[in-house]
């Protein structure tokens, strides 16, 4: 493992991070590709190139291991980040989004005083669970459910949960008591952000039980779900976890109507 390097150029900080943990194949590049973006990124690289996405940067390391006790390790190493940024993503390295919808995550993260948050997933992707993929109607679905491919934390949430993150090599029951802690210490605005989607394009799994064959995701759920004394009644969600819906409101048809004459007839020569 090589020590985080700070760039000298991050003089100063974005109010977001953006956590990844990077492979060889990391899409990330795409994501930061429009210089006009709302958020630092930490490339946290586990395969083998020196110095592999470096540049692409604002911090990075080079650190083996599954993605949550990597993270939590990173983030003791670093405590400063938690004060230092007010939201924090931890996607998966396999994620299609660009810049703008970063942005715009963000923006919809903050502007609803979310504690607890994800986008949706595309119809094209690969997924676990149906109630994650988008609904083109809703801006947000509140809900009691964020999967681990890609949550977005406030700084209290984290907070709230970051010890968690060691309790479950690779991943599997952390996306069951996150909103329990969230919700148990009155951080109850969890929700999936339905007007920004990303499209998983891996099957499920993919490099962690590649690169780490000892993990045991069955137990590892198990472990945490009695360590945390959460119910594992969650195995297909379904829609009665939703309990709210901000939804996209168009004008009325003849209103609509009546705009649309009102700015062709400007456009016309007088």
């Amino acid at each position: 493992m090589s020590p985080a390097r700070f760039k000298s150029t991050a003089v100063q900080y974005r109010k977001n991070l953006v956590i990844i943990r990077a492979g060889d194949e990391s899409l990330h590049p795409g994501w930061i590709a429009d210089p006009r973006r709302d958020f630092d990124i930490f490339v946290s690289y586990y395969g083998k190139k020196t110095d592999n996405f470096a540049e692409s940067a604002d911090y990075y390391e080079m650190r083996p291991g599954p993605k949550w006790p990597c993270i939590a390790d990173l983030l003791s190493l670093h405590p400063e980040l938690l004060d230092r940024y007010d939201a924090f993503w931890f996607p998966d390295d396999d994620l299609a989004i660009q810049t703008p919808d970063i942005n715009r995550m963000f923006a919809l993260f903050h502007g609803f005083e979310l504690s607890l948050a994800q986008p949706a997933l595309t119809h094209d992707s690969y997924y676990s669970w149906r109630v994650l993929l988008q609904e083109p109607d809703n801006v947000l679905r509140m809900i009691n459910f964020v999967e681990v491919m890609a949550p977005i934390f406030s700084r209290a949430a984290l907070h709230t949960c970051l010890s968690s993150f060691t309790a479950s090599p690779s991943g599997w029951g952390l996306d069951r008591i996150w909103p329990a802690l969230c919700m148990a210490n009155g951080l109850r605005q969890i929700g999936i952000i339905d007007a920004v989607a990303i499209k998983h394009t891996r099957p499920l799994g993919g490099d962690l039980y590649k690169n780490n064959p000892h993990l045991d995701c069955y137990r590892d759920e198990k472990d945490v779900l009695r360590k945390y004394s959460v119910s594992s009644y969650f195995r297909n969600p379904k829609y009665e976890i939703l309990s709210e819906r901000v939804t996209r409101v168009k004008d009325p048809l003849l209103s609509r109507f009546w705009l649309r004459l009102k700015k062709n007839l400007k456009k016309q020569p007088s």
